[in-house]
């Protein structure tokens, strides 16, 4: 079994297109494999997605590709026990994007 990658909690808006629409939310956890958003409406598992983070600063906007791997529906009767959202595995990832990504990690770790 693959080893999970550190999750880093940020205040962080990801824009997702699934090829029909595009739909934003807060990202509740992100890696360098994968994020988690926050989200009452998930796609489904095996849904491709193209992500876009809006990032605080002006580092210009990215692109990474990703696929659903889980969804939490939302639920009145569980909602505080498990976040409604969907967690995304990054397909595909440019060296610049996860050059990004990981200053931004950084950020996370001092700021901890």
């Amino acid at each position: 079994m693959q080893e999970r990658s550190p999750r880093f909690q940020v205040k962080l808006q990801i824009v997702y297109d699934d090829g029909n629409a595009f739909m934003s939310g807060p990202v509740v956890d992100i890696s360098e494999t994968g994020v988690f958003i926050e989200t009452v409406m998930p796609l489904e598992p095996g849904t491709a997605v193209r992500l876009t983070p809006l990032l605080p600063e002006e580092t210009g906007l990215f692109e990474i590709h990703g696929e659903v791997v889980r969804k939490n529906d939302y639920d009145l009767d569980n909602f505080f026990d498990r976040t409604p959202g969907m967690g995304i595995r990054f397909t595909r990832i440019s060296d610049d994007a996860l050059a990004q990504l990981k200053k931004m990690f950084e950020r996370a770790k001092k700021q901890a």
